[in-house]
């Protein structure tokens, strides 16, 4: 890395950091400021004042919203996420890291096939433009992604569960034969938004001089193709798989519910309706720390790819 492109990559990260804090101030103001109290649930029916008065001093719900922020932040930068109220004071670390383990390997996983699948998919369309194999083959993915999950599922669990007899329902661990189920609703929804991306920026390409020239020197249509048209074409895909990153994390609601999946989409829910203060803030702050990341991640990524990128930076 040149010092050119070290001190636009450190110009890059020192922004994302008032950004963070920003993020910090209001998600944590909106959630000690609106409605609902971890104490009220923590009590249900059994609610006491008395008993009441000692949760908060205990969680420190009794203090002014600014000195809660501030022991928060005092507290975080030493490693400590804070509490759940809803698990019965375990740490929000014990909650959340292993079910973002869980989200992040399924997460990761159908991100590959997402892309894997869609990429030359989009690639194939654009070269089939102006026959009927273009509009076939998207119109078959986007068909794929237009079918809601809660059918999606029942229909897979019936096929390959009920019918074939290729996997048992129920959760056996991220590498076990029961992936597959999961990993397709999660996976192939998404291939038609990466394939006509993927066609669009192929067909815009086909266009460009320097790939008649490569025809006019003789070059076999296979190396125009892959070395030519497709190598730069993949360069604005930077932008969707760079986005789609922090999004792997994130889990799949509706599949980790109907396969019974320990991700961190279940416990999201949950710690909303709960309320569960500390775990929420923390899965903000992480996804938020994950997407600013990603963006910087791409900056570089252009960085490195189009010196002019930086140049530009410099000269603004």
């Amino acid at each position: 890395m040149g010092p050119g492109l070290f001190g636009y990559a450190v110009r890059r990260l020192l922004w994302a950091v008032p950004v963070l804090f920003a993020i910090s101030v209001i998600v944590f103001w909106i959630l000690r400021l609106a409605p609902g109290d971890p104490v009220d649930t923590i009590l249900g029916r059994h609610y006491d004042e008395e008993r009441a008065a000692v949760l908060r001093d205990k969680y420190g719900y009794d203090e002014p919203v600014y000195v809660q922020y501030v022991k928060y932040m005092r507290n975080l930068f030493h490693g400590d996420l804070g509490v759940s109220t809803r698990h019965q004071d375990f740490t929000v670390s014990e909650v959340i890291w292993p079910k973002i383990k869980v989200s992040t390997q399924l997460g990761a996983m159908a991100l590959f096939i997402t892309f894997a699948l869609g990429i030359p998919v989009g690639v194939y369309a654009a070269l089939a433009r102006g026959t009927f194999l273009d509009p076939l083959t998207i119109s078959f993915w986007l068909a794929l992604d237009a079918v809601p999950v809660f059918v999606a599922i029942p229909i897979l669990q019936y096929l390959f569960a009920v019918r074939l007899g290729w996997v048992r329902l129920g959760w056996e661990g991220v590498w076990s034969p029961n992936i597959i189920m999961p990993l397709l609703i999660m996976s192939l929804p998404g291939v038609a938004g990466v394939a006509r991306f993927m066609r669009a920026s192929v067909v815009s390409v086909m266009h460009e001089d320097y790939v008649r020239t490569a025809r006019a020197k003789g070059l076999k249509e296979r190396t125009v193709v892959v070395t030519h048209i497709t190598r730069n074409a993949l360069l604005p895909m930077i932008t969707v798989i760079g986005l789609s990153l922090p999004g792997m994390t994130a889990g799949a609601l509706f599949t980790e519910q109907y396969f019974g999946i320990p991700g961190i989409a279940r416990e999201s829910l949950a710690a909303v309706t709960a309320p569960d203060y500390d775990v929420i803030l923390a899965l903000v702050l992480f996804g938020s720390t994950l997407f600013v990341l990603a963006n910087v991640l791409i900056d570089i990524s252009y960085a490195i790819i189009d010196p002019r990128v930086r140049v530009g930076a410099r000269r603004g």
